[in-house]
C-alpha cells in the first residue's frame, strides 16, 4: 500500500517530496490514468506540476492549468504524459476528447475534473488522488485510492 492511501496532511512545502514518492510508485506500475479531484483552488494543478517534474519533465518547463486548452502534453523520462482539465467540457465534447487521446500514445494521463466525463472509457482511472482543504490554509489533506 502506498502511504497516500491513508489520509495524509501535507504542507505546501512538502508537496514536491510527496509528488516524488508518488512518481516513483507510478513508474513501477506502468501506464496510468490519475484522477486529481478537489475543489477549485485546492492545488490540483500545483500537484500535477510537481508530479510531472518528478517524472522527468525538465524544471525549466512550466506546468500551467490546461483549463482553456483542455490538454497539454509533456515529454517526460517515462514518455508522453497528457495533462487534462475537463472543467470546461460540455455535453457533446466527447468526440474532441476522443480525438485528443487517440492521436498519441501516452505513458500516462493526469486528469483534473474527471467527473465531467467519468464514464468515458478513454479516461478510466488507475488511481485517484483527492486533495482537500483543511483549517490550516498551508496544508492539504491528500488521499489516494
Amino acid at each position: 500500500m502506498h502511504p497516500l492511501q491513508k489520509k495524509m496532511l501535507v504542507t505546501k512545502a512538502e508537496l514536491p517530496d510527496v509528488a516524488k514518492q508518488f512518481a516513483d510508485f507510478l513508474q513501477k506500475n506502468g501506464k496510468f490514468v490519475l484522477w486529481l479531484c478537489g475543489e477549485l483552488g485546492a492545488g490540483k494543478t500545483t500537484f500535477a506540476g510537481y508530479l510531472l517534474h518528478a517524472l522527468g519533465l525538465p524544471e525549466t518547463v512550466p506546468v500551467l492549468s490546461p483549463t482553456f486548452t483542455v490538454m497539454t502534453e509533456y515529454e517526460t523520462s517515462i514518455g508522453l504524459i497528457g495533462h487534462l482539465d475537463l472543467y470546461r467540457l460540455v455535453d457533446g465534447d466527447e468526440d474532441s476528447l476522443e480525438s485528443l487521446l487517440s492521436s498519441r500514445e501516452f505513458a500516462g494521463l493526469i486528469i483534473e475534473w474527471p467527473e465531467r466525463d467519468a464514464s468515458s472509457p478513454l479516461i478510466q482511472k488507475t488511481h485517484r488522488l483527492d486533495i482537500r482543504f483543511v483549517e490550516n490554509l498551508d496544508q492539504r489533506e491528500l488521499e489516494l485510492s
